[in-house]
């Protein structure tokens, strides 16, 4: 009977040094190791070492094999494993790594991080509440019941709360909590679903709730500090420098977080405007039900007519008010949490509507589901809250108490929920739509931000992409990846130009990227462009790129595009290689795979078409006024003799009836700039000819905030009962040119005589894909080759009509439209374009 024993006994172990590389820190990846490990009675240790986890194992190869394909087949959720190296390794060499850790009956250990230059770096984004935690955080009987703090390996803030890496508790702003027994005992169990959770936390021993407003009332503060009395809620856990004790003049302040919750609902209930820091920053919260707090922080935040984002409960409740498809459905649900843009529907009786201010005449709702357990605590009590960035309109957000403790009393928040865990990466909410089953990115950020999009090679060095100034991210580039940074807004604000430039550092030290390679737009102006040249700090390290055909190269690096196609890029401006504002431009591509080590593309390009150009009145309000966009157009159709005076007279007398509360432009002085090129510029912008469509057929004359007449054209042709046919000329002239000025010219006339706003609307939107089609083909026959393959970018093609209609035409015509869906078709995917551009051989033809 002992004979097997012996064998057993005589088995040889093997000493194995594993390397596992990809997404594997911050999803609780160390203990899912230990457990394997332990199950199959390996001995040896895991850490992180940089962004990789390393594992030294000693077992007979059956067991390594097994523990290896089980690495492989049964990673935790969220875990993406791009390579498993595995090493030998002597018996003393695997006796020197696990000194310290490994002796007598505990045979596998999780040890201290360790230091290692990766060639690439994955970094885990911020994680929305799982399943476990939710339930633990509505259980009464479970001593986390309420804590809006509760967090496990599976969810939690990551990204955003990193110093450095590997992602440690001591690496991320959770350092300065010191875990309780329980938490460390939880740290260290077996199984635990918080076993080497780095934001392990709870009532006794984390971050806690404060609750601020402005006391106009009182010029004494109240303390209500109910963390508890015993051991651990002492000095030890709250240190002075988390500012527990400051004190401010005319501020009431509630500590504890059960308390801090129901004062906040209750005041939500009154009506008044929260100031709530979720996981990525502040973010604006009252009822949806109520007109008087919309009112009061549209006027504070200049935000006169953009919808704002309502956050619900749950999927059902979202379904009360909203249309929801099973992949809207599966975006809502997923990680990122992110907004989507769901189309509205009717109401049932018995459900409340929302106050009409809050979508501003949008037809859609801007929905999205709690994603930490903070804001599952509120809604439960509240049902729908809006939720909107915490800033001032322009500026990023804000992510500093004391910024926003400032902010009470003046008009906009009436009060402030906060925390002591320090945000170091602000992350506004990532925002989706799906148009006819394709996903859209609008903003990448929160749950996205730092993971990379693959690039079809790899760059020959470490590269810095700039991107654009409006909806401005930036990317860094090594290897075959590509990061894009989180979303700044516009850098013409001087916060949100303070924040890209402190990110670019702080990615830079996180993935280990030090750019010897700069890349950046055309445009002289551009602030991104000028911050690249300062970072460059040599111009042999510089390179510059056209906008557009970055917006195309963007969809041709996301698909690995070869062979040739045309691209289409739309969108409001862009610097042309003529000095002009492009922004409807059409490009000839040729993309082949250099036979290099490397794999590069050889990128061959020609500049093929576009909108017929129209003289413009300059400067940003020239932009913004649609109504000044609308009289180019009139003027250079007088000059062409498509209308007379007396058609742009009666249109002149039509308008200013339509838009009585707002200034019509003078168009004496406008005349006088056109005649003598006073502050005008030659565009061929998509933008300025949505702008002066949407002002013609009386929707809207103004931008408020970027593409709102867009937006509004859109709702518009979305009520048409039947499209108004309408037609573009083609004129070829050197490059194919689609006539705008005709098609207004042909609007005008049609309106006039009585035809429905919402038809031409329809009428117009799809007489621009037909052309846009039109144009791809004449570029495919005129070069000497049938076009099958089409690629869209630009901002543009957020349209749903209008990239609806292009996927209909393609389809009909057996074309492949290719667009983006892993970064935003517009300039927050520009970054993207340029980085590959970068890595590429570009031969540009006349």
């Amino acid at each position: 009977m002992p004979f097997p024993m012996i064998l057993i006994d005589m088995v040889e172990k093997k000493c194995v040094r594993i390397t596992v590389k990809g997404l594997v820190q911050g999803i609780g990846f160390r203990p899912f190791i230990a457990e394997c490990a332990e199950e199959l009675n390996i001995s040896g240790i895991v850490k992180n070492c940089g962004g990789i986890v390393i594992i030294v194992a000693s077992a007979d190869n059956d067991s390594l094999d097994m523990f290896t394909k089980s690495i492989e087949i049964n990673a935790p959720a969220g875990a993406v494993i791009s390579s498993i190296v595995t090493e030998d390794m002597s018996a003393a060499e695997f006796e020197i790594e696990c000194k310290g850790y490994i002796s007598g009956d505990c045979s596998f250990r999780i040890a201290d991080s360790g230091s290692h230059i990766d060639t690439e770096r994955l970094l885990p984004p911020d994680l929305a509440i799982c399943d476990t935690c939710t339930k633990e955080l509505l259980d009464p009987d479970n001593r986390r019941y309420r804590y809006p703090f509760i967090s496990c390996t599976s969810c939690g803030p990551r990204f955003s709360i990193m110093h450095t890496v590997p992602y440690d508790r001591d690496t991320t702003t959770m350092d300065i909590f010191r875990m309780c027994p329980d938490c460390s005992y939880e740290y260290t169990q077996k199984g635990n679903i918080r076993r080497h959770a780095q934001t392990i936390s709870c009532h006794r021993c984390g971050p806690q709730l404060k609750y601020v407003e402005y006391d106009l009332e009182s010029n004494i503060e109240s303390y209500d500090h109910t963390i508890g009395n015993d051991l651990y809620s002492n000095s030890m856990f709250h240190d002075k420098h988390k500012g527990i004790s400051e004190r401010s003049f005319n501020y009431k302040e509630i500590y504890s977080n059960d308390k801090a919750i129901y004062t906040a609902i209750e005041r939500i209930k009154e009506g008044k405007i929260g100031a709530v820091l979720d996981i990525g920053g502040f973010h604006f919260t009252f009822s949806p039900f109520l007109k008087e707090p919309v009112k009061k922080l549209r006027i504070w935040k200049n935000r006169e007519a953009k919808p704002f984002a309502v956050m619900f409960p749950d999927i059902d409740s979202i379904k009360k008010y909203c249309k929801v498809s099973p992949k809207e459905e599966e975006l809502l649900k997923s990680n990122p949490r992110p907004i989507v843009l769901l189309n509205k529907s009717k109401v049932c009786d018995g459900i409340s509507e929302f106050a009409d201010e809050v979508l501003a005449g949008s037809d859609r709702v801007g929905a999205m589901l709690p994603c930490s357990p903070l804001q599952i605590l509120l809604l439960q009590e509240t049902g729908p809250l809006v939720m909107t960035s915490g800033n001032r309109g322009g500026e990023p957000i804000v992510t500093d108490p004391d910024i926003m403790k400032s902010y009470l009393g003046t008009g906009g928040p009436d009060f402030m929920l906060t925390h002591e865990r320090k945000i170091l990466t602000p992350l506004d909410d990532s925002i989706y739509q799906v148009n006819s089953g394709v996903v859209q990115i609008i903003r990448r950020a929160r749950g996205l931000v730092p993971w990379p999009v693959d690039l079809p090679f790899e760059l020959r060095q470490e590269t810095f992409a700039a991107g654009g100034d409006l909806k401005s991210v930036f990317a860094l580039g090594k290897g075959d990846k590509a990061y894009l940074s989180a979303h700044f807004g516009d850098l013409d604000d001087y916060e949100a130009a303070a924040s890209y430039d402190h990110a670019i550092g702080h990615m830079e030290a996180l993935l280990d990227i030090k750019p010897t390679m700069y890349v950046c737009d055309k445009h002289p102006a551009y602030i991104s462009s000028k911050k690249a040249v300062k970072l460059s700090g040599d111009k042999d390290r510089i390179r510059y790129y056209q906008h557009h055909l970055s917006h195309v190269m963007a969809v041709a690096a996301e698909h690995d595009m070869t062979g040739r196609f045309v691209g289409i890029a739309f969108d409001g401006t862009g610097y042309g290689e003529d000095n002009s504002i492009w922004g409807s431009e059409f490009w000839w591509c040729d993309i082949t795979k250099d036979s290099g080590s490397d794999h590069r593309r050889n990128v061959k390009i020609r500049h093929s078409g576009s909108l017929l150009p129209v003289k413009m009145i300059g400067g940003d309000d020239g932009s913004r006024d649609a109504l000044k966009s609308l009289y180019c157009y009139l003027y250079e159709a007088k000059l062409r003799g498509y209308i007379d005076s007396g058609i742009i007279d009666d249109l002149a007398k039509r308008l200013e009836s339509v838009f009585k509360d707002h200034r019509a432009p003078d168009i004496k002085l406008l005349d006088a700039a056109l005649d003598h090129n006073i502050n005008t510029i030659e565009s061929t912008s998509m933008g300025r000819l949505f702008d002066a469509v949407c002002a013609l057929l009386g929707v809207c004359c103004y931008n408020s905030y970027e593409g709102e007449c867009a937006s509004k054209l859109e709702i518009c042709a979305a009520g048409a009962k039947m499209a108004t046919p309408l037609s573009i000329d083609i004129i070829k002239n050197g490059i194919f040119y689609m006539d705008g000025v005709r098609l207004i010219a042909d609007i005008c006339n049609k309106l006039l005589e009585g035809e429905d706003i919402m038809d031409l609307s329809l009428g117009f939107h799809k007489s621009l894909s037909k052309a846009a089609v039109e144009v791809a083909e004449n570029i495919g026959r005129f070069y000497g080759y049938k076009n099958k393959n089409i690629a869209i970018g630009g901002g543009t093609f957020l349209n749903r009509i209008l990239n609806k209609d292009l996927q209909m035409i393609c389809n009909d015509k057996e074309y492949t439209l290719y667009q983006n869906s892993l970064v935003p078709p517009g300039d927050g995917g520009l970054a993207l374009g340029q980085l590959y551009l970068s890595g590429c051989k570009l031969e540009i033809k006349d």
